[in-house]
């Protein structure tokens, strides 16, 4: 049976957006956003769905060389119905660790969703968020406003095991930047190199001027670096930043 869903003649769909294990609201609202993202000629660079930010999969993920000062350079959108389940806490700081800004939308029928959403990362925000709304039915598209990295409260150690570990896309990777953490009351970017038998961690620091010296070899290993996050003694103060 054909599920079908009404559109305002105003909103446009992406057709090229592949309809997955999902229901035609959410891919209609996923195939909108698209449409209106791609449309944009201010916004300039990878413009994808279902692609993945570290181990997530977001509904549309954008990495841009160009777009408007009020608006992120990476991030992604999150399209919710009535019917998702996922932890949006968690889910929005999995994203922004790997340095994605988030956009929450909500279909027209999942108003009580969006206010619940509304409320809960409330309570880790330090403004109110403006979440998205998609009731294509009634011609009203928008994003909301995004959640970055600045604006959220993390719980320490708010990863734990997590925190040095590498997606599986970039394992083969010879250099990864874990993002900058405070060890010992130094601020410091944390690098890792990876190669067949032999794993080192480097250190960059930042100097009082805001510079940063070159990757110095850790003392500490991976394992005891992981360890100090565990204990609350390193705790990241940047999203992680990838492959150099």
């Amino acid at each position: 049976m054909i599920e079908l869903v009404n559109i305002h003649p105003s909103i446009r769909l992406d057709h090229t957006v592949q309809r997955k294990n999902e229901s035609h609201h959410h891919w209609a609202a996923k195939a909108a956003i698209t449409d209106t993202l791609r449309s944009d000629p201010t916004l300039v660079g990878e413009i994808e769905t279902e692609k993945k930010t570290g181990e997530r999969i977001a509904d549309i993920r954008c990495i841009l060389s160009e777009s408007p000062p009020d608006m992120p350079r990476k991030f992604v959108v999150e399209i919710e119905t009535p019917a998702s389940n996922k932890d949006r806490h968690q889910a929005t700081i999995d994203h922004l660790r790997y340095g994605f800004a988030v956009f929450w939308v909500f279909t027209g029928n999942a108003t009580d969703e969006r206010r619940a959403t509304e409320e809960l990362l409330d309570k880790y925000l330090s403004a109110r968020p403006y979440l998205g709304v998609a009731a294509l039915s009634d011609g009203e598209l928008s994003i909301g406003a995004s959640i970055t990295w600045e604006e959220m409260a993390y719980e320490a150690p708010w990863l734990g095991r997590m925190e040095l570990r590498i997606p599986t896309y970039d394992r083969r990777k010879k250099w990864y930047n874990h993002g900058d953490f405070r060890i010992d009351g130094r601020r410091v970017s944390v690098l890792r190199q990876r190669q067949p038998g032999y794993e080192q961690i480097y250190f960059s620091e930042y100097t009082g001027e805001g510079q940063q010296t070159l990757p110095q070899p850790s003392a500490l290993s991976k394992d005891e670096l992981q360890q100090r996050i565990q204990e609350g003694r390193a705790k990241r103060t940047s999203p992680v930043r990838g492959p150099p």
